[in-house]
């Protein structure tokens, strides 16, 4: 291993105890956070898929699968998310899934990203909203209307739930916990790079 690599490991390493020890900012005011339940109904119209669910842990302990089955109009719990859990929904094409001779191969083709036509769709497992709910968590049910190149469509309804609004020109705002696994490579990378450019300035 090189020492570009080994910076990188290290960027990983201390984002991923940056990430388990540093709590998350205050919410804004008039919000709170709480954790969230997830569940999918298959919209009537969507078919062709295979579903596969997807619990990946940090730091770095691998991923586990497993199929689903999903019927039009009936809801299906997602596994729980956490702060070091995220959960994906997978949809495999039926023709891209019958290349695989097991689930075990198909499973270990999606963990490496590796699947033609798979789209995935991510669940928080913290929500922040009005500090007007009640309760210690609320659910929220995903309907899957359809399933293209650019991903998983969904309608999201449950207490507690906003339809994110983009700033112009920009993306729908992450949620926390996606932001945190994002957060953390990202660190990594720009840590490596630093390296990269102090050891390229050293050498001048």
């Amino acid at each position: 291993m090189n020492k570009f690599l080994l910076a990188l490991a290290a960027g990983l390493l201390l984002a991923n105890i940056t990430t388990a020890d540093v709590p998350p900012p205050p919410p804004p005011k008039g919000k709170k956070y709480i954790p969230v339940t997830s569940e999918v109904v298959l919209g009537k119209d969507v078919t062709g898929y295979v579903f596969v669910t997807q619990v990946s842990t940090f730091p770095a302990r691998g991923a586990t699968h497993a199929k689903v089955e999903l019927a039009a109009g009936k809801a299906v719990a997602m596994p729980a998310s956490g702060r070091r859990t995220f959960v994906e929904l997978i949809a495999v094409p039926q023709d891209a899934a019958k290349e695989f001779k097991t689930d075990a191969e198909l499973f270990a083709a999606l963990g490496a990203n590796k699947v033609k036509g798979a789209q995935r769709l991510g669940f928080s497992g913290t929500a922040t909203v009005a500090d007007t709910i009640k309760g210690d968590s609320v659910k929220w049910t995903h309907t899957i209307n359809a399933i293209d190149a650019k991903g998983i469509k969904t309608k999201v309804e449950g207490e507690g739930y906003e339809v994110p609004v983009p700033k112009k020109g920009k993306e729908p705002v992450a949620p926390f916990g996606s932001l945190m696994v994002g957060g953390s490579v990202a660190l990594a990378v720009v840590l490596g790079g630093l390296w990269l450019v102090g050891r390229t300035r050293r050498k001048v």
